[in-house]
């Protein structure tokens, strides 16, 4: 190729890469059980609660989507209106940085993984709530591959295992009397958020995620 083709085959590809979306980042936070599911590949999904106000907002609801370019809610009798809101964990393609507890040794200025079975050994070793993590100690990042808007309760026994919290059986939520992994998925909100946002049903956003 002679140097004229070059220069613009050079300024033609330094184009596409300037049209290409640019990823954006967000922390998410995982407890140690939830880290080490994502290591070893069972948990490819999770679901957090949409914030007030706009839970108490998408209530009249019956449906929500995205149409590529904006949210879509639609109520029973059909009747359909755009959201103006994004969802706060960025969109299809995005990152996300697992924010979990960390162990921090001041001698040699490094962080470990608590949920590797690292323990406190000396004074001048110091636990590091996942909530406190620096961006810098993450070891996990996550490519977001699906983003859905749907209520709690709607999640299918599929996704459930995928979302890595097992199996369980919670007296009185079917009548099977067999476990299974919605109710290990159902025990695992009840006991961060309670029971009461359990029957809520609220909204929630379901992300699904790829290791990078």
């Amino acid at each position: 190729m002679g140097a004229v083709k070059e220069f613009y085959a050079a300024r033609i590809e330094e184009g596409m890469r300037e049209e290409e979306p640019k990823k954006r980042d967000y922390p998410i936070l995982f407890d140690s059980y939830m880290v080490q599911a994502i290591l070893t590949g069972i948990k490819t999904q999770t679901r957090r609660g949409f914030r007030s106000p706009l839970s108490k907002k998408m209530e009249p609801a019956h449906e929500i989507w995205h149409d590529g370019g904006e949210w879509i809610a639609r109520k029973k009798n059909g009747q359909c209106y755009k959201l103006r809101f994004s969802c706060p964990y960025g969109k299809i393609g995005d990152l996300l940085w697992v924010k979990e507890t960390m162990i921090f040794n001041e001698n040699s200025n490094s962080y470990w993984p608590a949920s590797d079975g690292y323990l406190k050994t000396a004074n001048y070793e110091k636990k590091i709530p996942s909530i406190h993590m620096p961006k810098t100690a993450a070891r996990l990042w996550l490519e977001i591959t699906d983003i859905k808007a749907q209520r709690l309760q709607t999640i299918s026994e599929q996704d459930a295992f995928e979302e890595g919290c097992g199996v369980a059986k919670i007296f009185g939520f079917s009548e099977i009397g067999q476990s299974n992994h919605r109710e290990g998925f159902f025990a695992k909100w009840i006991a961060i958020y309670g029971i009461e946002s359990y029957h809520e049903n609220p909204w929630i956003w379901a992300l699904k995620f790829k290791v990078r």
